[in-house]
């Protein structure tokens, strides 16, 4: 188990919401003590969460090649096919972990790498130069991802806590979606709570 966090703006510095990022990735803690690593720049914001279990020494995130970072949590069931098929493109490897293949099989493959993992994650994949993020999770989200866009702030967690930790985003609760939690086990609808309705 580990953890990804991030905050994106691309209209407004994130220079001054750096120690509250740091204080939302620490919430995450139980998620994983092994280490932390942060990707701070202006517009974008990403963090990391560690439980080491492969690659000890070189599985540290944010993992980078090229222009990419990737925070990734998961566990990829295919991946020395993946890592195979790449190599045969000429990526060289430098880690046994599947972070690098699913960062690099996203460098080659674009959003089709998708189509590709068999296993379970959650992970950002950010482009320095672009300055575009692609977020994706597994088709029955056994990991985690989290999300709330409000204005241009857009924030991603794998733990609502983190997100709430913002104060961009507003804790709300609808009795009526509680309601059917109870009964249901789910929510029929998706309701904007009032501060959000225009």
């Amino acid at each position: 188990m580990c953890a990804i966090c991030g905050w994106i703006n691309e209209k407004e510095s994130l220079n001054h919401k750096q120690e509250v990022f740091q204080d939302m990735v620490e919430l995450m803690n139980c998620r994983g003590k092994d280490s932390t690593g942060y990707h701070l720049e202006e517009h974008a914001m990403l963090g990391h969460k560690r439980l080491a279990i492969i690659d000890v020494e070189k599985g540290s995130q944010p993992m980078y090649h090229e222009d990419y970072a990737i925070v990734y949590n998961g566990e990829i069931y295919n991946t020395e096919e993946i890592r195979k098929e790449l190599e045969k493109k000429g990526y060289k490897f430098y880690t046994t972990c599947d972070t690098e293949v699913v960062l690099k099989g996203y460098v080659e493959f674009k959003e089709k790498i998708l189509d590709m993992l068999e296993g379970i994650f959650a992970f950002c994949i950010y482009d320095e130069k672009t300055k575009e993020a692609f977020l994706a999770r597994d088709r029955f989200g056994i990991k985690p991802l989290y999300y709330a866009k409000k204005g241009n702030d857009f924030l991603f967690a794998s733990m609502i806590r983190p997100i709430l930790k913002s104060r961009v985003i507003k804790p709300y609760l609808s009795k009526e979606s509680l309601g059917e939690i109870l009964a249901l086990r789910t929510i029929k609808k998706t309701r904007k709570p009032e501060y959000l309705q225009e």
